[in-house]
């Protein structure tokens, strides 16, 4: 294990112990709140995390206060279990998660409890910069496969975004605006402005707007020793985002009915990829998301509730003229990708005692498309003009599904029994692609006393495939000809089967952790290959023999783990948190496996890696690709005074895998892995409540200006200063 792994391993010790100790000697008052948090997530009902056989996070709206996280991602990235990718890049990268070695595609993200999608990205995921926290009021995330009560793509967890509302009566306001930098040239701008008006009646309106605007750093590493004449000063690339939003609701004893939109546009400079610098190069992105829900208490026992959403977004990508050699060639490409998504659910809940029962249904459907038009100018060859559209396609799939889930306890046999309880849930999907998918879990606890209880939990889950994986029109083999579209419609969904065992328990009024241990299987996983001719051995495949790439359901991934959270309080004015996570994985593959229907006996060559399939397993023991083996966090937070609070943190990241194109891994070359460095980063923050109504604080971020990477070939941001200022009334 390394050092870093270790000395986190020994900080949540060392927590425990201490805490043992300091529950002896006296009593410190009264937990953090986050401690008594309530969830709605984990089961669909209201419920104390204490309760709930799961690991489950609620981070409250205090909690993002005083983390002054200026993003979603950022702030999740501080949670156990959770790595994301993009977060100390250059502000607009593509920020991915992935939520114990889950794939990004693998988590479902939620406001409101929407799941919110972008049908028209390779895998159906959002880029997390989208997601601000200008009208979030908490965040509940709940780990690990959550299909029965959220459909596709919820292998890896669930994280709901919850906004706000439940005002008293009156009208409320809550500005703020960051500014900062975080390296020469750099600026950071982030504002934000929420009202509210509450009558007493009931009815609320509520409307904000986000903003930001970020000069940033060359988003790539530059590696050039002696760059050509495009080369040359390579440009800085910037980032701005605006979010208007507005809600309308009613609430009382009988009804919570509300309507939201939200409109995200954000504008970023582009580069080629990794180590490659790209002028002129822009993305737009524009979403429009629609949600409303009614909820109708029939009685303090049985509620019903509808729920449902309309997005629509799209993503223009522009590569103005750029001249690539001395003879002059240039080339200029625009793509617009377009995706859009409906969803409606109604769900009836009654409890009966202590134990609840919930039944529904829900559809999902989405659609996308893609125009493209690329125009390359040769001095030699004349021009090339190429263009596309998916228009007489229209890729669309529509998920359609009736769940059913009964939270037990074990009052209703005996009095004695009250202290256990049993989840039992399950879900039928029918998706238009490739059919039926059924889901269940089981999870039991025991409160073994009001301060202790230990969980099991066994899930299945499933992702459909994405649009463009069934249907992406690309043909791009040696021949057109002979060549397999990259997209394939007789994909079938991802499987998993997952297994968890966790304990928490509150040491104290003071003193609280949980321990988990999981791990999940995917079947049927979905990866990128290169199709080659069945009758030519690999050593002679050459020009004419590639048949194009293509995504097939052809391995099994494992992942596995265990995950330490603590929270201690060692006085009235310090206390001390940290969390430390340890994953191992691996993807195997099989040619039994292989639908043979849609390679039709030909070669199959993993792109990742560049291993043939040749009738024997296969298998990547290094680890998944940008997942780290170990994460750590640790926070020291001090308040010497009323209103003041000083604050030190600090977190690991150990080395992983990245993937760099290698020319010789197979006739035409393919992803070979690369070992990135683990590395600590450290930052402090000193916040002051001047007023009731006005608060401050000072962020100073990677102290030590500590070199790193994320993502081989793109560059991180180095030491940063910002100053928060806030009004609240």
């Amino acid at each position: 294990m390394k050092k870093g792994a270790m000395l986190f391993s020994c900080i949540g010790i060392s927590l425990c112990m201490h805490a043992q100790q300091k529950m002896q000697a006296d009593s410190l008052g009264k937990l953090q709140d986050s401690i008594k948090m309530v969830t709605v997530t984990a089961t669909r009902t209201s419920k104390d995390v204490m309760d709930v056989g799961r690991s489950v996070t609620v981070i409250s709206s205090e909690q993002i206060k005083q983390a002054s996280c200026s993003s979603v991602a950022e702030l999740l990235s501080e949670q156990e279990g959770i790595y994301i990718v993009g977060t100390g890049q250059n502000p607009g990268s593509i920020q991915s998660l992935f939520m114990r070695g889950a794939d990004n595609s693998n988590t479902t993200i939620m406001i409101d409890g929407v799941r919110l999608t972008d049908p028209s990205t390779d895998h159906g995921e959002i880029d997390l910069n989208e997601l601000s926290l200008a009208d979030v009021d908490k965040i509940e995330i709940v780990r690990g496969s959550h299909s029965t009560l959220y459909g596709s793509s919820s292998i890896g967890g669930v994280i709901n975004i919850i906004t706000k509302k439940n005002y008293a009566p009156g009208f409320h306001v809550t500005a703020s605006v960051t500014e900062g930098e975080f390296g020469a040239g750099t600026s950071q701008t982030d504002a934000n402005v929420l009202l509210n008006y509450t009558f007493k009646s009931g009815l609320y309106l509520t409307g904000g707007y986000h903003y930001e605007k970020t000069m940033g750093l060359n988003a790539t590493v530059d590696t050039f020793t002696h760059p050509l004449s495009y080369q040359m000063n390579p440009d800085r690339d910037n980032y701005d985002k605006s979010e208007p939003f507005a809600k309308i609701g009613f609430v009382n004893n009988k009804w919570d009915v509300y309507g939201e939109y939200r409109n995200v546009i954000q504008n970023s400079d582009a580069d080629g990829g990794p180590f490659k610098d790209l002028k002129g190069a822009t993305d737009h992105f524009v979403r429009d998301f629609f949600t409303g829900a009614v909820n109708y208490k029939v009685n303090d026992n049985f509620n019903v509730q509808y729920l449902g959403s309309y997005s629509h977004d799209y993503r223009i990508y522009k590569q103005a003229l750029d001249t690539v050699d001395s003879y002059g060639d240039a080339s200029t490409e625009n793509d617009m990708y377009v995706g859009t998504s409906m969803s409606n659910e109604i769900k009836a809940e009654y409890n009966y005692k202590a134990s609840h029962f919930i039944i529904g249904a829900d559809m999902y459907k989405e659609s996308m498309n893609v125009n493209t038009y690329y125009v390359s100018y040769s001095s030699a060859f004349g021009n090339n003009i190429y263009a596309h559209s998916l228009d007489s396609t229209k890729p669309s799939q529509a998920n359609t599904a009736v769940f059913a889930q009964a939270d037990l306890n074990g009052g209703l046999i005996s009095s004695k029994l009250d202290s256990l309880s049993l989840i039992i849930g399950g879900r039928y999907t029918n998706n238009s692609v490739y059919g039926g998918n059924f889901s269940y879990e089981l999870n039991p606890s025991y409160r073994i006393n009001k301060n202790s209880t230990v969980y099991l939990s066994y899930s299945t889950g499933f992702t459909t495939p994405s649009l463009y994986q069934l249907y992406a029109p690309n043909k791009d083999g040696d021949f057109q000809s002979t060549s397999y579209t990259l997209g394939n419609s007789k994909l079938t969904a991802e499987t998993s089967n997952s297994f968890e065992i966790g304990l928490k328990h509150r040491v104290s009024n003071n003193v609280y952790f949980t321990l988990a241990w999981f791990k999940t299987v995917v079947n049927n996983y979905i990866d990128y290959v290169y199709l080659w001719k069945k009758d030519v051995p690999v050593d002679s495949l050459g020009y004419g023999d590639n048949l194009g790439d293509r995504y097939l359901n052809v391995g099994q991934q494992t992942t596995q783990g265990f995950e330490l959270n603590a929270f201690v309080k060692l006085s009235s004015k310090l206390d001390v948190s940290g969390n430390i996570s340890l994953l191992s994985s691996d993807l195997k593959y099989s040619q039994s496996t292989v639908d043979t229907s849609q390679t039709h006996g030909n070669q199959v060559q993993i792109f990742d890696g560049g291993a043939f399939l040749n009738g024997t397993n296969l298998s990547n023991t290094n680890g998944l690709l940008r997942r780290p083996g170990t994460l750590g966090n640790f926070t020291i937070t001090y308040r010497p005074i009323k209103g003041l609070a000083l604050t030190l943190r600090t977190r690991y990241v150990g080395s992983r895998y990245d993937a760099q194109y290698v020319p010789n891994l197979g006739p035409y070359g393919a992803l070979g892995y690369v070992n990135i460095g683990d590395y600590t980063l450290l930052d402090a923050f000193a916040s002051y409540d001047i007023t009731k109504n006005i608060f401050a604080m000072l962020r100073v971020e990677n102290i030590f200006n500590t070199q790193y990477s994320e993502i081989l070939g793109y560059a991180t941001r180095g030491r940063g200063v910002y100053l928060n200022l806030r009004y609240t009334l």
